[in-house]
């Protein structure tokens, strides 16, 4: 392996309680039921705009009430999107190993790109990644493997040279979309019985495991 992949959250960053908070916020501001942050689990993942359509009640999601929702969403979340998020034990010390070792490191998320870019500068200042993509607008979010054409694209690197490590289904299924090993991260938001349904090639435990599937495959 010459590159690895990282989601965001759920992977390197658990940021479910900011994300809960602020999309409770905006439901109760618009008079919407709010959900236990256990739910939150669930609703995120593929992107803002379906998260905050899966918080809404049925009968209220219409594209016009969404958009509404969604602007507010990203004004609340910028102001308040690092209160609560740290990355998970261990992510640090996994990250400096692999640059160290001479890995190319990126990250593909569905988190829209403006909000991914002051997250990873402020939790992961001493990192350099080799690229940042969020979701930008006009491109297709993840599952479709755009976002990780685009990084193998950009960083010069065969599929057969990468894994993308994530959280969820859709992490798995973006990998297996664009032909990449998937590595599932028990740590998250998903449970291990929804990575394996989706094909994940491994499932770790915790980050220094990611060390040692990439020393077993020299």
């Amino acid at each position: 392996m010459k590159l690895i992949i990282f989601d965001l959250d759920g992977t390197l960053l658990d940021t479910l309680q900011d994300l809960g908070d602020s999309c409770n916020r905006i439901l109760e501001e618009y008079g919407y039921p709010i959900h236990p942050l256990q739910s939150y689990k669930k609703f995120v993942g593929n992107g803002v705009r379906t998260l905050i359509e899966r918080a809404l009640p049925v009968n209220a999601r219409t594209d016009d009430t969404i958009t509404r929702l969604l602007v507010a969403f990203k004004e609340r979340y910028e102001e308040k999107a690092d209160n609560c998020t740290q990355p998970y034990a261990g992510i640090m010390h996994l990250l400096q190993t692999l640059k160290s070792s001479g890995y190319l490191i990126s990250i593909a998320s569905n988190k829209y790109h403006e909000a991914v870019i002051p997250l990873v500068e402020k939790y992961f200042p001493e990192i350099s990644f080799d690229l940042i993509l969020g979701h930008r607008a006009g491109h297709p979010a993840k599952p479709d493997a755009h976002i990780v054409f685009d990084t193998l694209n950009r960083l010069n690197i065969q599929p057969a040279d990468c894994c993308y490590v994530g959280d969820s289904s859709v992490d798995m299924d973006t990998a297996k979309n664009a032909g990449v090993c998937a590595i599932g991260v028990s740590w998250g938001f998903r449970d291990e019985e929804e990575l394996t349904r989706h094909g994940a090639d491994y499932i770790i435990d915790e980050p220094q495991q990611l060390l040692d599937i990439l020393k077993s495959s020299l």
